[in-house]
């Protein structure tokens, strides 16, 4: 059988970074979010890139005066926009995720509360989803329906059942296998099923890169990308493209 040449995404393919489980530092004292966060940041910025990190909101009870400031500021400077990544940072030893289980009405309270602490804290909503180490159901469709602030799902199902507005499904990940950016395989991966598709999201989890080469395998697949001529936004800024495009 005659082996398939690998398809060249046209220039313009849109990158949408994913990053999961931003929380508050805890590694070493004076650490306003964990090292590794701030790395993933400062990179993002300095090379004028674009992405997308997701809030543990429980991350924002308390007070915690320089964490929300950092949040607030990088949401200022625009280069990443932060999202609702569920509310409970689960636990190892916990067996199901927030919405894993429970009511459409117990999952629009989860939503509910992450979005009012970041009102209160950051004086900005979260204007997209995505839950942390869990699952959804129906429930949580109907939920994030009945959460009119939230505009975007992120790894949400090709044909959401509730919510009607921008859902972007999974397609592949920035890591291979989880918590490690390997560039070989995520090279054959995206040729083989990403290279032709107009918009692509890639998870990824910063805060796991605990070995340098886990940053060498992503700073490769940056170059990589960006050799391919891809454009990378935040989800905000690929609704605004879209829903230009549409009017």
């Amino acid at each position: 059988m005659k082996k398939r040449k690998a398809v060249s995404p046209a220039k313009g393919q849109i990158i949408i970074f994913k990053f999961d489980d931003v929380i508050a530092g805890w590694e070493n004292k004076g650490d306003v979010v964990p090292p590794r966060w701030q790395r993933m940041t400062d990179y993002i910025e300095k090379n004028h890139l674009k992405a997308s990190s997701g809030v543990i909101c429980e991350s924002l009870e308390g007070e915690n005066p320089a964490y929300f400031d950092w949040l607030k500021e990088h949401h200022k400077k625009g280069a990443m926009e932060f999202w609702h990544h569920g509310y409970h940072m689960r636990k190892a030893e916990e067996k199901t995720g927030e919405f894993d289980q429970g009511t459409w009405q117990e999952h629009k309270a989860l939503l509910e509360r992450g979005e009012k602490l970041a009102r209160e804290k950051l004086g900005f909503e979260f204007a997209a989803f995505g839950p942390h180490w869990s699952s959804t159901t129906a429930a949580t469709d109907r939920a994030l329906e009945a959460a009119p602030q939230i505009k975007i799902w992120l790894y949400g199902p090709k044909k959401p059942k509730y919510f009607s507005r921008l859902s972007l499904p999974r397609v592949m990940g920035l890591e291979n296998p989880i918590f490690v950016p390997d560039f070989e395989k995520f090279q054959g991966t995206y040729n083989k099923l990403a290279a032709g598709l107009p918009m692509l999201v890639l998870q990824g989890h910063p805060d796991q890169w605990k070995v340098e080469t886990k940053w060498e395998g992503f700073f490769k697949i940056v170059e990589f990308l960006k050799s391919k001529g891809c454009v990378f936004m935040t989800p905000s800024e690929y609704l605004a493209r879209i829903s230009k495009k549409d009017k």
